[in-house]
């Protein structure tokens, strides 16, 4: 394997600015395919119980079998090992490490949102689909969604905390994949090709232009409908901290390098 034999590993964090990510890619190589891998998110970004387990596993086999005609993950990555053309972009809902591609230097890339903003997205863009959803779908609704769609921020997040270290730090857990590291920024800036915040997308594809040695514009594709406002929610900033803690001093890391 040479220096040149890489392929782009796009960690997608949700609701941070993950469509822009790879549209900015997409258009930055468009020469190259780019693989949207199905879900496989760090437990920190995974539902509880039964059916929230075949939910996912339901909507990774179709997705699968859509790409590469399996429904077996492992093999999907073989497959992908041997079908994947220099410079290709791999991305999906899931942590370092998750590819295995032993053919493959791997350069892994990610964009970051200031974690609270990012909880209080996630929050919204349930509570819209559960909103949108008819009554008997709405019965079927994961915990989070149901919490979101009839209760607020605050509820939301006393749901969440409730759950012990369940759904704790989720940036953390998709950027390391889930290792208990004392310094998850050293771990970023030593394994990630390239990596940003979306408060600062402009700078992020001004730098990764550098980095490939072409133009890369910026894009911010927001999903979730404008609604509500963070300054006007109340909670409990003990929960939040015990949430987002470790999060959001990864965050705060990566926005001193990246200066004012």
């Amino acid at each position: 394997m040479s220096e040149l034999d890489h392929l782009y590993v796009l960690i997608r964090v949700r609701k941070s600015g993950s469509q822009s990510l790879v549209k900015i890619m997409a258009d930055a190589l468009p020469g190259c395919t780019v693989y949207p891998m199905p879900h496989d998110p760090p437990l920190a970004d995974r539902g509880l119980g039964f059916w929230e387990h075949m939910r996912l596993l339901r909507r990774r086999r179709k997705r699968l079998h859509a790409l590469f005609k399996t429904f077996s993950y492992s093999k999907a990555w073989r497959l992908l090992n041997d079908r994947a053309q220099h410079s290709d972009v791999i991305g999906g809902h899931f942590p370092y490490g998750s590819p295995d591609l032993p053919n493959w230097k791997l350069r892994y890339i990610t964009l970051m949102r200031e974690p609270l903003q990012r909880l209080y997205s996630e929050y919204r863009y349930c509570r819209q689909s559960f909103e949108q959803r008819p009554f008997w779908r709405r019965c079927y609704s994961s915990a989070r969604i149901r919490i979101a769609g009839k209760g607020s921020f605050s509820d939301y997040i006393d749901y969440l905390d409730a759950q012990g270290e369940r759904f704790t730090n989720p940036l953390v857990a998709y950027i390391t994949g889930g290792q208990n590291l004392s310094s998850p920024y050293e771990f970023l800036r030593e394994h990630y090709f390239h990596y940003g915040v979306l408060e600062r997308i402009n700078q992020f594809a001004s730098e990764l232009s550098i980095k490939l040695g072409h133009k890369v514009s910026a894009t911010w594709q927001n999903r979730t409908q404008e609604s509500g406002a963070l300054g006007e929610e109340t909670y409990d900033q003990t929960k939040l901290q015990r949430l987002i803690g470790r999060d959001l001093e990864l965050y705060r890391s990566v926005l001193n390098e990246l200066g004012t």
